[in-house]
């Protein structure tokens, strides 16, 4: 188990041969009436890439501690990343407790990418949404929705 996690680090740190060219970029709402907790950095989706790369950056901007965030693209195949005990987003480490327990500094930024199967069922210039879900330290959740468009990495 503890070589898993070993193994684990050194994929989540790890920065991608290639990345696209174009990305998506904004502001995820939490609700038409409520606060911005996340500003989107980069979100690219790139079918070429070892199957397919998907690469995202979320940045806290609101004062709340995050203690568990999930972001899960929705393409033929889906794809998901989840917070870790590293304190990255890591598809791998989905169902296992993030931080370690402990919640990430507000205003936090968390960065994942992941290669394969999902993001590689997509089709280059089509708009896929991914489903972003943040669990707050004081027990609160917000839930949103953005997309990204796929392009070709060939």
């Amino acid at each position: 188990m503890v070589i898993g996690s070993i193994g684990a680090a050194v994929f989540l740190f790890a920065t991608p041969a290639s990345s696209p060219t174009s990305s998506t970029s904004g502001t995820l709402v939490v609700s038409s009436s409520g606060p911005t907790w996340f500003k989107v950095n980069y979100d690219t989706l790139a079918v070429g890439y070892n199957s397919g790369l998907w690469q995202i950056q979320l940045q806290g901007v609101g004062s709340k501690q995050v203690s568990d965030l999930t972001a899960v693209l929705n393409t033929p195949t889906e794809s998901k990343m989840c917070t870790s005990v590293l304190g990255g987003f890591n598809f791998g480490n989905c169902g296992l407790p993030a931080g370690g327990g402990t919640p990430f500094a507000a205003n936090a930024t968390f960065t994942g990418y992941t290669t394969g199967a999902g993001p590689g069922s997509a089709t280059a210039g089509t708009s896929y949404t991914i489903k972003i879900t943040a669990n707050f330290a004081d027990g609160s959740t917000a839930t949103d929705t953005i997309s990204v468009k796929a392009t070709s990495s060939g």
